[in-house]
């Protein structure tokens, strides 16, 4: 289950954005606990009400890694994607 906090945060994130959520077209999440299915990155992409169509990216088990290896995931995309809008968590 999605905490609340990664909910609160994400929904805080977009408002502070103030662009519309369907603009954006990458998602990119990491997670400490273990692999779960559905992964929480969907379950953040329907709590947000995001398109379907967003790219996801999860990223699991990294520890303490996994916040450097999101902004770099983040940047790399946004770089090389026209227009991406990229949200990371």
């Amino acid at each position: 289950m999605m905490p609340k906090l990664g909910m609160e945060a994400a929904t805080k994130v977009i408002e502070e954005w103030g662009q519309p959520k369907s603009t954006i077209t990458h998602l990119i999440l990491c997670s400490l606990p273990g692999v779960d299915m559905p992964g929480a990155d969907l379950r953040l992409l329907k709590m947000l009400g995001l398109r379907p169509s967003v790219n996801r990216v999860m990223l699991y088990s990294l520890g303490w890694y996994a916040g450097g290896n999101v902004l770099r995931i983040a940047k790399d995309i946004a770089e090389n994607n026209p227009g991406a809008q990229v949200h990371a968590e």
